[in-house]
């Protein structure tokens, strides 16, 4: 089973993965943050690039078979934290408000999601749940 996620930009195709982008479907809008979703033979890893915003600006939660990324403050909060943190003379870096959402997949093992944020990446690794095999099982009979 294959699920899509839709790319926006006319130079990047469509590419498989086990992910479905909520809020993109028919958009002509490009996605923030831009993100790249892999599987490993454990894993699932969404790096989401989150350069410019720090750890206690960024949300992650999943809730309802669905994995959220978003930020916390809105970009004019931002302007203005940093006009009173010193003399802006120009300001051309932007980091606006964003919210992601991807649903999990059937075999992701929602209880052990976790996430780091490195050199501007954001890493959540969503681990797949162990296939157990029972192999041989005896049944004893009651009396």
């Amino acid at each position: 089973m294959r699920y899509y996620i839709s790319r926006t930009t006319p130079y990047i195709s469509d590419i498989g993965s086990f992910f479905d982008d909520f809020f993109t479907a028919g958009s002509s809008a490009k996605k923030f943050p831009p993100v790249d979703i892999y599987e490993t033979a454990d894993a699932y890893v969404i790096e989401a690039e989150t350069a410019g915003y720090s750890d206690d600006e960024i949300r992650v939660y999943a809730k309802d078979g669905t994995l959220t990324i978003s930020s916390t403050e809105t970009l004019k909060a931002r302007i203005e934290k940093r006009r009173e943190a010193r003399s802006l003379i120009s300001s051309e870096i932007e980091t606006p408000q964003f919210s992601r959402s991807f649903s999990l997949p059937e075999d992701a093992d929602r209880n052990a999601i976790e996430a780091e944020s490195r050199n501007g990446i954001l890493s959540i690794r969503i681990p797949k749940m162990v296939k157990t095999d029972p192999g041989k099982i005896e049944i004893k009979i009651g009396k």
